[in-house]
């Protein structure tokens, strides 16, 4: 059994920071001028599945709605949590599924020439309940500042942007709607929805995302209950048309 001090650096290598650049609308001063509005940036997390071509993550880290064709998108990975991060456009999305709060995103060459974004393999089978699992998400950053070209295009900028890592189990799963569910004794903060919930083995294989909370009854009206996500056996026609197979 891989231990979590193995597991953890693979999982990380391959899991990214998912900036969203969304143009607000230009607007009409008093004196009749345009004026443009101001881009606003939101974070959130994905994880590679093929080498340097397509991340996973949820849909609402690209959109609480449906995703406006404006927005751009940049995948960001910060080797070991270093001290350099590193950015990949986001050049297309060959699946999008709101109803199941999951898409693929698929992305050009990084920016700094020779830097790769190693994959992790996907799972398709039912995982049993008391399985080890980890998780790795970026919790969104505070930017202290950010240089957006007129294009959207990302110019640099400053913020505090490293990786977190958690363990525990499969604590529940179960079918919901013709879709297996999974709840995990783990929790995650702001920012981390997309990241990969991977079971622990000989290597470590993603079956599937960081994306929610079930709501349950406490004394005092609806509360976050336990976190969980749908497993990726969903997706499993649509990666076999572009060629991922399940491990």
């Amino acid at each position: 059994m891989t231990v979590l001090t193995q597991a953890i650096p693979v999982v990380r290598g391959s899991v990214v920071a998912i900036l969203r650049l969304h143009p607000a609308p230009p607007k009409k001063t008093k004196k009749g001028k345009i004026q443009l509005g101001q881009v606003k940036c939101s974070f959130g997390s994905g994880v590679c599945i093929a080498k340097n071509q397509y991340l996973l993550t949820a849909y609402h880290v690209l959109s609480d709605k449906a995703r406006d064709p404006k927005d751009r998108f940049y995948a960001f990975t910060v080797p070991e949590n270093g001290h350099v991060a590193h950015h990949f456009p986001v050049v297309a999305y060959p699946v999008e599924k709101p109803e199941l709060d999951l898409a693929l995103l698929q992305i050009g060459p990084c920016a700094t020439p020779g830097v790769d974004l190693p994959a992790l393999p996907v799972s398709f089978a039912p995982v049993p309940d008391g399985t080890a699992v980890v998780t790795v998400g970026f919790p969104a950053p505070v930017i202290s500042n950010i240089n957006i070209g007129q294009d959207l295009s990302y110019n640099g900028g400053q913020f505090f942007l490293k990786s977190h890592a958690n363990e525990g189990i499969v604590a529940a799963s179960y079918v919901l709607n013709e879709n297996r569910m999974y709840e995990v004794n783990v929790g995650w903060h702001h920012g981390e929805s997309g990241g990969p919930i991977a079971a622990v083995g000989q290597e470590p294989k993603v079956f599937s995302l960081m994306q929610h909370y079930r709501n349950v009854q406490s004394p005092h009206g609806v509360v976050a209950g336990p976190h969980r996500g749908l497993g990726l056996d969903a997706l499993e026609g649509d990666l076999a048309g572009l060629g991922i197979a399940g491990a």
